[in-house]
Order: C-alpha cells, then sequence, then structure tokens
C-alpha cells in the first residue's frame, strides 16, 4: 500500500484529498452535515462500524458520515455495489436502498482498484473493513472435592500417564508415567518457547525420570503444566486428561 493523503481539520470535519484517484473524503462526526457531493456515496457510522450505504446523504445528522466523491471515471452506482459486494464477502453487514447493480466486466477492475485502495484507506484511520474475529474467552476450571477422588489417564503421542488433582493446586503425576521423548521444532528448525519451558521443568524434576520414566510421583501446579511436562504442550490439555470412561477432566471442572 502507497498511499499518498493531503488532510485538512476544521471545527465542522474533517477533509482528506486524495490526489491519486483526484477524489475527496470528508468526515463528519453526529450532530454535524457531511457537504453536498455532486458525484458522492454517503455511509453511516455506529462505534466506527460502516452501517449504510447510500448515494443520497441524509438529511438529519444524528450519526457520524463518510462522504466519498467519486473519481470521474467510475460510476456511483456500481462503485457502491462494489464495495457492498466487498463488504458482504469480508463478513459485513452493510445496509442500502440503492437497487442491486449488476457489475460489467469491463468496469470490474478499474472500481476493484478504488473499492480496494479505498478500504485501505479506511482501515488506516480505524474503520473495519471485515467482521472481527471476536477471540473466545479463555475457559475456567475450579478444583472440586468430587474430582479429587477420580483418576485421569493421559495418552497422547506416545506419552501415557495417570493423575490425580488431589488439591486445588496440586495435580499429581503417579510414578510410571511415560514421556514424549522428541521436541516438536518449529519449521525453520529452531526450539519454540513450550519445548524450552518443557525441557526447563524437565531438568527441575530430572532426579524423579529415568530413560523418559517417572519413578516417583510429581506434583504439578496445573493441567497445563503436566502437559508441557510430558509432551511438550501443543493441544488442550484439559481434553487429553481423561477418566476410565473417556470423560475428560475439562467435563468435571470446566465454569459455565
Amino acid at each position: 500500500m502507497n498511499l499518498e493523503l493531503v488532510v485538512k481539520i476544521t471545527d465542522e470535519l474533517t477533509e482528506i484529498v486524495w490526489e491519486k484517484w483526484q477524489s475527496k473524503l470528508y468526515f463528519v462526526s453526529e450532530k454535524k452535515l457531511v457537504p453536498k457531493i455532486e458525484r458522492g456515496i454517503y455511509l453511516t457510522l455506529e462505534e466506527r462500524q460502516i452501517k449504510t450505504a447510500e448515494l443520497t446523504k441524509s438529511k438529519s445528522a444524528n450519526q457520524a458520515t463518510i462522504g466519498i466523491e467519486v473519481p470521474w471515471e467510475l460510476e456511483p452506482a456500481l462503485l457502491l455495489q462494489q464495495c457492498i459486494n466487498a463488504w458482504e464477502e469480508n463478513g459485513l453487514k452493510v445496509t442500502t436502498k440503492n437497487p442491486t447493480e449488476k457489475i460489467p466486466s469491463n468496469q470490474y477492475d478499474n472500481l476493484t482498484a478504488f473499492q480496494s485502495d479505498l478500504f485501505d484507506v479506511l482501515k488506516f484511520l480505524g474503520y473495519p473493513m471485515e467482521k472481527v474475529k471476536k477471540k473466545p474467552a479463555k475457559a475456567q476450571h475450579r478444583w472440586n472435592k468430587n474430582v479429587s477422588e477420580i483418576t485421569f489417564y493421559i495418552d497422547y503421542e506416545g506419552a501415557t500417564g495417570k493423575a490425580i488433582w488431589r488439591k486445588r493446586n496440586e495435580l499429581v503425576l503417579l510414578k510410571g508415567a511415560k514421556l514424549k521423548a522428541e521436541a516438536p521444532l518449529n519449521k525453520d528448525g529452531s526450539i519454540g518457547f513450550a519445548v524450552r519451558f518443557a525441557n526447563q521443568l524437565r531438568a527441575e524434576k530430572a532426579d524423579k525420570v529415568k530413560d523418559f520414566t517417572t519413578v516417583e510421583d510429581i506434583v504439578f501446579k496445573s493441567v497445563n503444566e503436566l502437559g508441557n511436562f510430558l509432551y511438550f504442550a501443543g493441544t488442550n490439555s484439559w481434553l487429553v486428561l481423561k477418566d476410565d470412561k473417556g470423560n475428560t477432566i475439562d467435563s468435571y471442572t470446566v465454569v459455565k
């Protein structure tokens, strides 16, 4: 992306002059009216999200608005349709009252070029042009007395063992557990953080391990720490530890 913009800010609006396309963008806040543009597209905003896109501006000033001056070589209705198509493809719901337009194949490249540059500008200014994927909330787990009476079994990528979560911060790996011997490497052959952490754990507990087999019970502070020690992590350990019926330790302890 290589875009040169000239920005002018006043009490009424922010004006961006876009020399590459001989175009201008106008940004106004609530209670302000965007200027009328001879060949324009008007976007209304809500919490920096684009909600509507029209060829005529609203007569009220109850929403923040962006006015886009359409370059002379492009047809405003077709550009609006190109933007609507791109938003829909990106998972954004932007509504319009404008009739659906079929984009001629001989105009597609120019429309796409401007729309792509426009989206880059809007993204740079803090307006998302695609649906923001929310990260799933990290599951919380809580120890309880019932779970302390269950033996959980581990069988993952060559690592095997039994564990009991006897206290809130004491997860016991019973002796006789088998450790995964070969550490996974990054694509470039380097050692990742999980492996370094696992190697540190193994070094601290080396006196309790012989030939990749534990010879004493070992106490860990968490399920994830045990997973690092046994098989270098790389998976959701709450789903690896299971009782004799196949129920995970997650199902016993997850906070819903």
